[in-house]
């Protein structure tokens, strides 16, 4: 959780027009597990963003294939860590409008605490839903 809350605070402190800078809200471990907000900035195909939420935070990075798809991974901490590869399709264009996401994850064990999920190691699939204003 600190390392997230890190690289969330260093993303304001980038260089930025007002125009690079992209926000969204939606669901999904790009937005920091069940309902979260997603700051990101966009430099020609490259977002680098990060999302609080209910539950946690998160940060990844995009590689934009062409205006509609684009690749990526996410580090998000919420009940458990989850390392993620995502795809994403954005409806009109990647800072505006609906966009729909697949992440393939990964939650390594943990220290067995107890907790949910304690002990295991899980392969998960989670979609996302979010909306670019």
């Amino acid at each position: 959780m600190k390392k997230i809350l890190l690289l969330l605070s260093l993303l304001p402190a980038l260089p930025l027009k007002a125009s690079e800078l992209n926000h969204a809200v939606g669901i999904g471990l790009q937005y920091a597990g069940f309902i979260g907000y997603q700051l990101s900035y966009q430099n020609e195909e490259h977002r680098f963003r990060g999302a609080i939420g209910i539950l946690g935070a998160a940060a990844g990075y995009d590689y934009q294939l062409n205006q509609h798809w684009s690749l990526g991974l996410t580090y998000t901490e919420t009940i458990r860590s989850v390392y993620s590869a995502n795809i994403n399709y954005y409806f009109d264009d990647p800072n505006s409008g609906i966009r729909l996401g697949l992440d393939l994850g990964h939650m390594p064990k943990d220290d067995g605490d107890g907790f949910l999920f304690s002990g295991n190691t899980k392969d998960v699939i989670w979609f996302n839903f979010g909306y670019g204003f």
